[in-house]
């Protein structure tokens, strides 16, 4: 599919990003773990770790044991409400925050010399308002003006 676009549109492939929310960055840290070098970035919004028992936490651990290096620029944004918390704005399901701060650690030990990595709560937002502004908060981490 990648060459297909290359060809019809005006792409730089060392400037390739993957961006999903919810369902779709679970679908890009699989493709991480898997084929990480299918894009150079990756911005992962609000990624559904939680689903199927944490399974993308193995992917990872996994990923780790026969692998040395991750060469990615990977932007984690999650919604402050999507944590538990005090006001009925936060979740009562999935505590998303913890998930992802749990996904950072992991790949911090590793000390992969080839990862960026930046992940930031945004304050006030929820699984479905933290979208547009994570998305350009992820773009311009990831494709900084040359």
């Amino acid at each position: 599919m990648l060459p297909f676009v290359d060809t019809r549109f005006r792409t730089d492939p060392s400037r390739r990003i993957l961006l999903g929310h919810s369902y779709g960055a679970l679908l890009a840290l699989q493709i991480l773990f898997t084929e990480s070098e299918l894009f150079s970035g990756y911005a992962l919004g609000s990624p559904s770790i939680w689903f199927d028992q944490r399974h993308v936490l193995k992917m990872e651990a996994d990923y780790a044991a026969r692998r040395t290096d991750l060469e990615a620029d990977v932007f984690v944004y999650i919604g402050e409400f999507e944590g538990l918390g005090p006001t009925p704005l936060h979740t009562t399901g999935p505590d998303m925050v913890a998930d992802v701060a749990a996904l950072e650690t992991a790949l911090r030990s590793r000390a992969y010399p080839g990862l960026t990595l930046r992940s930031e709560v945004l304050n006030g937002e929820d699984h479905l308002s933290v979208a547009p502004r994570g998305f350009t908060r992820a773009l311009f981490a990831l494709l900084p003006a040359r």
